[in-house]
């Protein structure tokens, strides 16, 4: 008997979005409707049925956190996160899903300078007198590999609706001093959620003006020295937490 996934595709957008972003979008649901109508005309094993939803001028944590309620209303099974400032390849969808891991994304890198990688190993602990919590990008990451992580920037991911089933609201609102990201892979981590990157599958971040990508952190880096945030694989990083 085939199996129906329904994927909401969640752009939270702050209302100016970049033709740029647009044009991959527009070309990203083209792909996704051509994936729906093979798989049911063709009555494969896995049917997709994919619905789009934005939520724009608003609070970006909040935005994700109106989104995430939606679909949890809709009965999805996946959420696909894109911010609207992204450069999306057309088969980004399925090599994410090919994982089907609770929260994976793809590599992207951060639109300002040093352009660190969004890929972070996290800390938390308790010294003088009080309680620290602290998430180091992951610089010298494998080459196109699934690598598995402490968190991941939200701007091309895939997640798993069951994961917002094991936490509790709310998913993204906080007073916690890191993005709303990291504390949702945070603490989906403590409810059992893995979290993964595949650094195969590289997306696009909208500078100013450039598009971030690989060969621009590439290029920044080649001389600059750094020890923060070695990859180091996960059954060897238990201690280093």
């Amino acid at each position: 008997m085939a199996r129906t996934v329904k994927v909401a595709i969640s752009v939270p957008t702050e209302g100016h979005t970049v033709p740029e972003a647009l044009d991959s979008l527009m070309l990203l649901c083209m792909r996704l409707a051509k994936i729906q109508t093979e798989s049911k005309l063709l009555k494969k094993d896995t049917q997709f049925e994919f619905y789009f939803q934005s939520m724009g001028r608003l609070f970006t944590p909040m935005a994700r956190e109106r989104l995430a309620e939606i679909a949890l209303e809709m009965k999805m099974d996946y959420m696909l996160f894109l911010d609207d400032d992204m450069v999306i390849p057309v088969d980004t969808f399925e090599k994410l899903f090919r994982h089907e891991k609770d929260v994976v994304a793809a590599l992207a890198f951060t639109r300002n300078a040093p352009h660190d990688p969004v890929i972070y190993q996290c800390k938390e602990g308790f010294e003088h007198g009080r309680e620290y919590f602290v998430n180091l990008p992951v610089i010298n990451y494998p080459k196109n590999q699934l690598m598995q992580c402490d968190a991941v920037g939200f701007g091309t991911v895939l997640i798993k609706m069951s994961v917002y089933e094991k936490m509790a609201k709310p998913y993204f609102m906080s007073t916690a001093p890191t993005g709303e990201d990291i504390l949702f892979c945070y603490n989906a981590g403590k409810v059992g959620a893995k979290i993964f990157v595949d650094t195969s599958c590289k997306v696009g971040h909208l500078g100013n003006p450039k598009i971030v990508t690989e060969s621009t952190f590439e290029e920044y880096h080649k001389d600059r020295e750094t020890k923060k945030g070695p990859y180091v694989p996960k059954e060897d990083y238990e201690n280093c937490k």
